[in-house]
């Protein structure tokens, strides 16, 4: 990498660290799907409940909303496992009733959305979508497919079909070689037992790279006419496509010049039909609507070029940190970059009076880590005006 790489580098992981959900956050996520899922589970239904997380939550890539006034957004699966045999309407509504049977969740409850129940808390929403195994049995890690309910506009149900199991596995096993590396270094520099050391405390270039990217995205999209904002690349397009393209890279920079630059490559076209197959379940293609809506695929390549100029190509152009910063908070906005960029500052700042700071060749950039060619920096002591 060049220094001017690496300063990029550095500036994208802070900006991927604040866009994180919050241990606080993600703490009252956690304790309220076990709350619902517990509701749902004492039900007199004799269906069995499980309840599991799916989407960003499960996968490491949940980010900030752009505005304060929007919310988190929570993805649940509820399996009712001896409901196989039931109509989808009513593995829809044994769900539906039972939220509003609770006097607390009835006020929250959402309108019904075509394949979710949605709760509303304070500062999140919460997506649960009802499901029965579609195989005789639900059983992990080898039975795993669901059907899922989905509503057509004339009131009446049809059955769709998903594994969120599957998929965590498959995304989990693109990322496994820098999972293990960084999980090992958090456990050595906590001293902690590797086993021990709990997955939401670990984030590879992968997930931060379709974390910036699905910021990019929602950023890009704020500002347009509503026309364009509802063709907008859904996230498990972007999700499914870093993950083919991730190539284990070590730093978040090569992470997300290897994918923006490879990406398009997985999307398959067959005459004047576009594929982009869920890895795990092949009959399920996640680009269908590109199909029937043309200007789903459009916008996709659009968004595409705008993510390649805007975080690869015009950051590393930029002549000035003042420059580079304008860069960064049109991609990701200014509040997140300014915190970001301020971070960094401090942690320099930290390293230098703690003696840690270095300099790579004469024109290098600063460092907070020790290579062969760098030097340490000495400390100041500001004496005089």
């Amino acid at each position: 990498m060049t220094e001017k790489e690496k300063m990029l580098n550095n500036y994208l992981l802070r900006i991927a660290l604040n866009l994180d959900i919050s241990e606080t956050m993600r703490e009252k996520a956690e304790t309220s799907y076990r709350a619902v899922g517990q509701w749902l589970g004492d039900c007199d239904d004799d269906s069995e409940v499980k309840i599991m997380p799916q989407g960003s939550f499960y996968l490491g890539t949940v980010i900030r909303p752009v505005s304060d006034a929007d919310e988190y957004d929570i993805d649940l699966v509820c399996l009712l496992k001896n409901a196989k045999y039931k109509s989808e309407a009513e593995i829809k509504n044994i769900v539906g009733n039972r939220l509003k049977e609770h006097k607390t969740y009835d006020k929250m409850l959402q309108k019904e959305g075509k394949r979710c129940w949605t709760l509303c808390y304070d500062e999140f929403h919460m997506d649960i979508l009802p499901c029965v195994p579609n195989d005789s049995f639900y059983s992990e890690p080898y039975f795993t497919e669901i059907k899922l309910t989905h509503k057509l506009d004339n009131g009446s149900y049809i059955a769709k079909y998903s594994n969120p199991y599957k998929y965590h596995e498959w995304f989990e096993k693109r990322m496994e070689t820098q999972t293990i590396e960084i999980r090992k270094a958090f456990a050595a520099k906590n001293n902690v037992e590797i086993d021990k050391v709990p997955s939401y405390k670990i984030k590879t270039p992968l997930q931060q790279a379709v974390q910036l990217l699905k910021r990019h995205r929602d950023i890009m999209y704020d500002k347009l006419p509503e026309a364009r904002k509802k063709n907008a690349p859904i996230s498990i397009i972007i999700t499914t496509l870093a993950a083919l393209a991730y190539n284990n890279e070590s730093n978040l920079y090569d992470a997300l010049n290897s994918i923006v630059s490879k990406m398009e490559n997985y999307i398959e076209k067959d005459g004047d039909t576009y594929k982009i197959l869920n890895p795990v379940m092949q009959e399920e293609n996640f680009a269908d609507k590109w199909n029937m809506e043309p200007a789903k695929a459009n916008e996709f390549f659009c968004w595409l070029q705008c993510v390649k100029n805007e975080i690869i190509t015009e950051p590393l152009n930029a002549q000035g940190v003042h420059i580079l910063t304008g860069n960064l908070e049109t991609c990701f906005g200014k509040n997140i970059v300014q915190r970001s960029i301020k971070d960094e500052g401090e942690a320099i700042k930290t390293a230098r009076e703690n003696k840690s700071l270095y300099v790579s060749g004469l024109k290098g950039g600063l460092q907070t880590s020790s290579t062969n060619t760098a030097k340490k920096v000495g400390g100041h002591t500001f004496f005089g005006k």
